[in-house]
């Protein structure tokens, strides 16, 4: 009987543990999204194209971005057909309504892109100091390539 109510208490709590952490999950990126008022309130680095201010496997933190504010110098978040795109905007044509960017660790700009493209920028906390949380974003990186590997087969 003991042995019974040991492992009954011990399954209570680990229940207890991975509820709390799923409810965590799914919660936190909903809260986020409304304080930083995107859809998209986190990203994960997957390459060090902005090294060394981000290394793969960052969790970054997107805020919305009113474009006719993004000046030379900041880093704005776009998507593309293949995900998103952290990059340093380095030009930007406000007649035309497009703009360049730059991973810092890449020689060549990227193509022109559209400000209806841009989703948001990355919440800073200082100057070129982001607010981001080393090596958590390994898990969303793991989570999609076992997505991808699932769906090869």
């Amino acid at each position: 009987m003991m042995i019974n109510r040991y492992f009954l208490n011990k399954m209570f709590y680990i229940f207890i543990y991975i509820s709390v952490i799923v409810v965590i999950a799914i919660l936190f990126p909903l809260i986020m999204s409304k304080f930083l008022k995107t859809e998209n309130p986190l990203a994960a680095i997957t390459s060090n194209s902005m090294w060394p201010i981000f290394k793969k496997g960052d969790l970054i933190f997107i805020k919305q971005v009113d474009l006719e504010q993004v000046q030379s110098g900041d880093i704005v978040v776009w998507k593309n057909e293949n995900g998103f795109v952290i990059h340093r905007v380095e030009k930007i044509d406000n007649s035309k309504k497009i703009l360049v960017t730059k991973g810092d660790a890449n020689n060549i700009s990227d193509e022109p892109i559209n400000f209806s493209d841009v989703i948001g920028e990355v919440v800073m906390l200082s100057h070129n100091k982001p607010l981001r949380i080393p090596l958590l974003g390994n898990i969303t990186i793991l989570v999609k390539g076992l997505g991808s590997n699932s769906k090869s087969l």
